[in-house]
Order: structure tokens, then C-alpha cells, then sequence
């Protein structure tokens, strides 16, 4: 690490088994002690960091995964909390390396619709590390039926969502915010193959715009979905 490089480590025991040490110091965190069963049962992103806003269940049922250390920042960054507010995720930048830890384990985050927010996280992370910061795609590997982009990104009123359907099928597009929650469902039919465009206007179900940020549209063709990030910016 004092040569550079970037770390990310987890574990549910990452106070207890590092506590004291001169590793702690590369991590910037300070541990308060072991967690218990069933604490942690929500994650919340912290400010100005990458996981601004983000909100994700825990789903660790009665396994180890609950029994998480807590831990406060030494020099790092808290990422994310628990519904108690203590810290489970930081990040600690320095001059030469970048470190993420977390107490809770990223296959305990449930993630229970289309929207794969853990591989939104990973990447964010990723980024962090390679000092990039793009307009973050998250697909699965459906290149075969379905090729899709928005235009303009950023956007301030509209935003053009096109797409490309190399075979026929049933289409569902879905607007989330960066709490992974539906505000605007656009479609869900049946499409021919060909080249298609949907406009979204920032509006909501109910008609009422939404507000300045971070949205995800998600495209589902026959179970497979990708999903795209937009910034909407007025």
C-alpha cells in the first residue's frame, strides 16, 4: 500500500481481526465494538461520497452476515450506515492508494427487482479506484437481443431513450431513482424487431416532476434486463 494501489475488503469480524493493528491505519477506521444479531437490516449511503443517497435492504437472515463490528472513521469517509447510524462501509483515499472496507458482506444486499444496485455499487467502486467517473452502464450479457443508449445525457427536460431489438419480444421499461425506486413506468408490450425510441419528460406516474439527480432506466426484454444511468440536470 505505501507503494500504491487500491484495496477493498470485507468481513463481518473486520474490527475484531484487524483491531489494533498498523493495517487499521490503511483502512482509517476505528473500531467500537462487535454487532449483534439482526442489527443491521438497512444500508444508507453517506454524503458527498459515491454512495450519496443509495438505500439498500440487508438480507443476512439469521446467518453471520447480521453480526456485523461497528466502526467509525479514523481518516476514511463513511460510505454507509446502518438504520442505528453506525458506520459499515468506508473509503480512505491518500496520495497513493485508495481503500474501501466494509463490515457488512456485499451478497447479503438484497436486491429484489430488475435493478442489480450490488453491480452498480462494485463499479462505482472500481471507478473510484481508477479515478474514472463515467455514466455508469449496468448490463448483462444480452448484446445479442437488445442494444440501447439515451440521448442527451445529461439532460435538463427530455431525454430520448433508443433502443434496438434484435428480435422480437416483450418490452418493459421502468425509470428508478437512486433509491431503487420506481417513479415512472414508460412500457410494457410486445415489440418487433427494428429500432424503437421512447422519450421520458422527468415526470413521474402521477405526472409531477421529479427532481434534479441520479435515474436508472432499465430496459426487460423476455427476463433479461440492462440497465443505464442518466443525470438529470437542470
Amino acid at each position: 500500500m505505501d507503494n500504491g494501489g487500491n484495496l477493498y475488503i470485507e468481513s463481518v469480524d473486520i474490527g475484531a481481526n484487524h483491531n489494533g493493528t498498523t493495517f487499521f491505519d490503511y483502512l482509517g477506521l476505528e473500531y467500537i465494538d462487535d454487532g449483534s444479531e439482526q442489527e443491521v437490516n438497512t444500508l444508507k449511503g453517506g454524503a458527498d461520497v459515491i454512495a450519496t443517497n443509495l438505500k439498500f435492504n440487508y438480507l443476512g437472515g439469521y446467518s453471520p452476515h447480521f453480526s456485523v463490528d461497528r466502526l467509525e472513521a479514523n481518516g476514511s469517509d463513511l460510505l454507509f450506515s446502518s438504520g442505528d447510524g453506525h458506520g459499515r462501509m468506508f473509503i480512505h483515499e491518500t496520495g497513493t492508494y485508495t481503500a474501501v472496507s466494509s463490515s457488512v458482506m456485499m451478497g447479503g444486499i438484497r436486491t429484489d427487482d430488475s435493478l442489480n444496485m450490488k453491480a452498480y455499487l462494485i463499479s462505482e467502486i472500481v471507478n473510484s479506484f481508477l479515478g474514472y467517473n463515467p455514466v455508469t452502464s449496468l448490463s448483462e450479457n444480452i448484446s445479442a437481443v437488445l442494444n440501447t443508449g439515451n440521448y442527451p445525457n445529461p439532460f435538463s427536460n427530455n431525454t430520448n431513450i433508443r433502443y434496438t431489438l434484435n428480435k422480437p419480444g416483450q418490452v418493459v421499461i421502468d425509470i428508478y431513482d437512486v433509491n431503487g425506486r420506481v417513479v415512472r413506468h414508460l412500457v410494457s408490450e410486445e415489440k418487433l424487431s427494428g429500432e424503437h425510441n421512447i422519450a421520458w419528460d422527468a415526470t413521474n406516474d402521477f405526472g409531477e416532476m421529479v427532481n434534479d439527480g441520479f435515474y436508472f432506466y432499465t430496459i426487460t426484454i423476455n427476463h433479461h434486463s440492462q440497465t443505464e444511468k442518466m443525470i438529470l440536470l437542470r
